[in-house]
């Protein structure tokens, strides 16, 4: 036996000693320390005299089981009692005990073979399984394959790695050297092809056809007498920023900043931005949520003016990664077509990896309120400068014509300043007064949130505002076309010329509309994730942002009506824009709505009053609640389908007008949304076991790849037909404005596997008719006297598709 020997301490040394004084006596503790003692011994001691023995725990076992097993049966003989004649509840009710005593023996099975792992190899166990919940993002599946890469990658490599390193080869037996080269090899190949698969830009998307274009209308006759909105105007562009002149980080706010501004209190607002929570984001920009600054960059035309006044957010970012330069693109466009245009800095308000300081918790809550209550203080700012004599923007600015707009969250600021303008307090704490009243004429959302605020907890609405929202299908950051539910929220009361239009851009990311993002929607090691092949090149893409957003803003800030055209149809500006597809829904206020169908439950009624409806021989034909990926649309549809090959005749869908007829003129155009629901339409057969058969049969052909056919992605066409008075029918094909695109398939990610999202959902598109169109197709037809519409599904073989908004715009 080895004994220790004993160790010799320096007096001078000694712990917890000073030189010169004397060891503590520890021999005589206090009585307290005494009674804590024995009482700790005590109580040890009483446990282990009544620790529970090997039959104890066994009874313990066999008791929990008898317990656990009376419950399941009082509550499988209540159920039994009442569905006595269901035999499935008698096979259910012997299933689910086994199906229970398996899992949990797999479970213990589970836990013994993990504790049969050495300690060390079980902590770096579960460190991965912590470092994998921070990719959570992925999706469930995704977050689970990259733990299993990691430790399966990590595992071969270095057990291989150690035993070589550890000089222990000569020992190993030849089975042993095997196993530990073939590890090695097998780890350095995963570990190469994970890194490939990793850095790789992914695979392309599947093809899709663009259905606007299979019309019998040449697109070059629709650009006519229009222009390149994305072109540069006549005036000279200046520039300058405003801001605090004490920015920590950025010059161009501090020293070298044109204008000084104030600071505004957005306390009352602005959650999580206090105490421990918030503490990392004061250290780094040196003021709190009492003291937000006012900064921005701006472009202005030279001349005297008063030009248009445009704001732009950014959305979430790192706010260490400052986004407010990236949409100088715009910028320089906007100047010099004769607009002030301003992007607005609000980086304190991101994301920062030291939120994380403030666990848990951390991170600024529901901030989107202030972001848009912020856009209002600029334009107070605005309303300041263009009425003080001397200042460089006075009398330059035309405060009567203003747009604020937004990117992502900053999209959902835009709507939420539009909101807030015209309210007297903040909906949320009503001890905050506004009095902005401002003369905001439009709203445009790049990819906008919507929902992560809610004023007063309830959806923000637009009204009597012009209303633009463009997103794209390869979006990784905002998988869902949350901006359409805006858009189908903004409604018209007034008698103002007000529009709302939106834009699906396939192929589009959410990054690169803004120049600092570009083509990353995931940021940091996320972005090895997403596949960014299909994605449009960067100068693409901002090119449709610079058409769209600058016809939307010549259209209804300087009143160039003729950009609308592009607004309702892209192929007005086919010959300049990239090749891609786009789908546009359009609604002017000046405008009479037949069938919303928002009134009621009665699929037979219409929103006109007195209007009538009727179906013959469709599959489907419900209203309902229309969904997208994340949530609902905020509309409700008709559902419309059809199976030519089972129906027993023709199939159609009947609008009738009210009896005093409806208020469309000659000139006057017919137009309705619809979409592609990607259902299959339901079975016509009764018989029960002939519609398993048919299911079956499909499901069958999935499997074998037979029920993908092109067939099936063709895009759907119909007929038109209007009726008057004196019973003279015109038809014409829905393809006369363009076919209907099926839903666009998308690979954001990629390996589908690893995100729960959805690849396609419901994108509405609208279609327009001049009634001239039905007049020439029949000269009999009086247009001012018209009593019905029939959609006739007699073009495609099947399909079932989502109608809405059908009205008659006053042209």
């Amino acid at each position: 036996m080895i004994m220790s020997e004993p160790t010799a301490v320096n007096p001078e040394n000694a712990p917890g000693e000073q030189a010169g004084t004397l060891p503590k006596d520890d021999s005589n503790p206090p009585a307290r320390v005494v009674f804590w003692r024995r009482a700790g011994r005590r109580i040890m001691c009483f446990f282990r005299r009544v620790k529970p023995g090997p039959r104890a725990w066994r009874g313990a076992a066999v008791g929990t089981l008898l317990a656990a097993g009376l419950a399941y049966l009082l509550l499988a003989v209540w159920v039994v009692v009442v569905a006595k004649d269901n035999l499935a509840v008698y096979l259910i009710a012997l299933v689910l005990p086994a199906v229970s005593l398996l899992g949990s023996a797999l479970g213990l099975l589970l836990i013994r073979l993990l504790n049969r792992l050495p300690s060390f190899y079980l902590w770096a166990l579960l460190t991965s399984l912590m470092a994998g919940a921070a990719y959570g993002g992925l999706g469930p599946w995704g977050v689970i394959s990259s733990i299993l890469a990691c430790v399966l990658v990590g595992s071969l490599l270095g057990a291989s790695i150690r035993i070589f390193a550890a000089g222990g080869w000569r020992d190993l037996s030849k089975l042993q050297r095997a196993v530990t080269v073939g590890g090695l090899i097998l780890g350095l190949g995963l570990a190469g092809f994970i890194t490939w698969w990793l850095v790789n830009d992914g695979h392309a998307g599947k093809p899709v056809s663009n259905a606007a274009l299979e019309t019998s209308q040449k697109s070059g006759n629709r650009a006519q007498g229009l222009s390149d909105p994305s072109q540069p105007g006549p005036n000279r562009v200046l520039r300058l920023t405003y801001g605090s002149g004490s920015d920590r980080h950025r010059p161009e706010y501090a020293e070298r900043v044109t204008i000084r501004t104030r600071t505004v209190d957005g306390s009352r607002l602005v959650g999580n931005w206090s105490g421990r929570k918030g503490w990392a984001r004061t250290r780094y920009w040196g003021f709190d949520a009492k003291k937000l600054p006012l900064q921005a960059r701006v472009w202005y035309p030279e001349g005297n003016g008063p030009f248009p006044l445009v704001l732009i957010v950014h959305g979430n970012h790192l706010m260490e990664e400052y986004s407010d330069p990236g949409y100088a693109y715009l910028g320089e466009l906007m100047a010099s077509r004769g607009f002030i245009f301003a992007s607005v800095d609000e980086n304190f308000l991101n994301s920062s990896p030291g939120d994380l300081t403030g666990f848990p918790g951390g991170g600024l809550k529901e901030e989107n309120d202030t972001r848009g209550w912020l856009l209002l203080e600029h334009l107070r700012l605005w309303r300041d400068w263009n009425k003080s004599a001397g200042h460089v923007f006075s009398g330059r600015v035309d405060m009567d014509r203003i747009a604020v707009a937004g990117h992502s969250r900053g999209g959902e600021a835009a709507t939420v300043a539009g909101v807030f303008n015209r309210l007297p307090y903040y909906p949320d704490d009503a001890r905050v007064r506004f009095d902005f009243g401002f003369n905001i004429r439009s709203i445009v959302a790049i990819a906008p949130v919507d929902g992560q605020y809610k004023p007063a907890g309830a959806p923000a609405r637009l009204q009597d505002l012009n209303y633009f929202v463009l997103h794209g299908s390869w979006d990784g950051d905002m998988r869902s076309f949350h901006g359409s539910r805006v858009l189908e929220r903004a409604s018209f009361k007034g008698d103002g010329d007000w529009f709302k239009s939106s834009l699906y851009i396939h192929q589009a990311n959410h990054g690169q509309f803004n120049t600092v993002w570009g083509r990353s929607d995931a940021g940091g090691p996320y972005t090895a994730f997403l596949n960014l092949r299909p994605i449009l090149p960067p100068a693409d893409q901002r090119k449709i942002a610079q058409v769209f957003l600058c016809a939307f803003l010549e259209a209804t800030l300087h009143d160039r009506r003729e950009f609308r055209r592009l607004m309702r149809d892209w192929r007005a500006g086919a010959p300049w824009l990239p090749k891609t597809v786009y789908l546009q829904k359009y609604e002017e206020a000046r405008s009479n709505m037949l069938a919303t169908f928002e009134e009621d439950l009665d699929v037979t009624t219409t929103t006109a009053s007195g209007g009538r409806i009727a179906a013959e021989n469709l599959s489907d034909w419900k209203e309902r609640a229309v969904d997208i990926k994340w949530g609902g649309l905020d509309t409700r549809g008709v559902f419309l389908g059809w199976n030519r090959k089972e129906a027993p005749g023709p199939c159609s869908y009947l609008i009738q007008w009210p009896e005093a007829g409806l208020a469309a003129t000659p000139e006057g155009t017919l137009f309705f949304s619809l979409a592609d629901s990607k259902n299959e339409p339901a079975s016509y057969k009764d018989d029960e076991g002939e519609q398993k058969e048919k299911k079956s049969s499909e499901e069958q052909k999935k499997k074998s790849g037979e029920g993908n056919s092109k067939d099936q992605k063709k895009p759907i066409d119909l007929t038109l037909e209007l009726t008057d008075g004196s019973g003279n029918r015109a038809r014409l094909p829905l393809s006369h404005f363009g076919k209907l695109q099926p839903q666009i398939e998308t690979d954001v990610v990629k390996a589908s596997f690893m995100t729960d999202v959805p690849g396609s959902e419901v994108v509405f598109q609208t279609f327009e008719f001049p009634l001239a169109a039905f007049h020439a197709a029949n000269s009999r037809l009086d247009t001012a006297a018209l009593r019905s519409l029939r959609f006739v599904f007699d073009r495609s073989e099947k399909g079932v598709i989502i109608l809405d908004g059908i009205g008659f715009r006053r042209d």
